[in-house]
């Protein structure tokens, strides 16, 4: 394989994130780019070890990287191993191989994250190891379980949480933890919609002791919509 071909792979992939790579930059459904300051991630983490969930094509696990972080990066790598409802199960499913734009941003960029295949149901330290770190972003928002996969992050999470997710503006306005069932809702499936006060005492129950709002911000997504995300830092005592 010559210097090139990576490049020209790249070119002919269809991208989920847009990353910046030598020599050309990936036209991704979602350009996280503008948002990174909203996540409020600590500008050094040298000496940490580092866990990204759903990390698609890489772009938060990088800037983990980027930051002085040792990461690992977990996602599931075929459409059948997604959360479907049952009556939007597909009949057939897309041969799109997940991991095949991390492996080409990867090698272009001279990375050492390490990228594992698993569900995040099925992370635990047996297999995973245990991090300072937990970054996911949204992510829990197209899971059947949000409870499950927080308890399951929390379970490998030492320290710190970083989690952003998409959250119901309508629900939010009420003084109450509660959550919206999305699952029929077209395109993307969502099962859950919660509120912010939900995911809080979600991210509690599944054992992170301090739990706070970082902030708020609208994602773009395609031209003319926007999704409304809660950042929350969550810490083990």
């Amino acid at each position: 394989m010559t210097a090139a071909d990576p490049t020209r792979l790249a070119r002919k992939l269809r991208w989920y994130h847009t990353l910046e790579l030598p020599g050309y930059t990936t036209p991704g459904w979602f350009d996280l780019r503008p948002y990174i300051d909203h996540y409020g991630l600590p500008d050094r983490l040298d000496g940490l070890r580092a866990l990204d969930v759903g990390t698609w094509d890489g772009f938060w696990a990088f800037e983990l990287e980027r930051r002085g972080a040792e990461v690992v990066a977990i996602d599931v790598d075929e459409e059948p191993e997604y959360d479907w409802p049952p009556r939007r199960r597909p009949r057939t499913f897309s041969p799109i191989d997940r991991g095949q734009g991390f492996r080409i941003a990867k090698q272009l960029l001279g990375s050492s994250v390490e990228r594992v295949s698993c569900n995040v149901y099925d992370a635990t330290p047996e297999r995973l190891g245990t991090f300072d770190l937990a970054f996911c972003g949204s992510v829990l928002m197209h899971l059947r379980d949000q409870l499950l996969a927080l308890e399951r992050i929390a379970s490998v999470c030492t320290d710190r949480l970083v989690l952003a997710e998409e959250y119901d503006r309508l629900t939010s306005l009420v003084p109450a933890a509660l959550s919206r069932y999305r699952a029929d809702r077209e395109p993307a499936v969502i099962f859950w919609a919660p509120n912010v006060r939900a995911w809080k005492r979600m991210v509690w129950s599944a054992g992170f002791d301090q739990v706070r709002e970082h902030g708020r911000f609208r994602m773009k997504v395609g031209t003319t919509a926007s999704v409304p995300h809660v950042v929350l830092h969550a810490r083990k005592q």
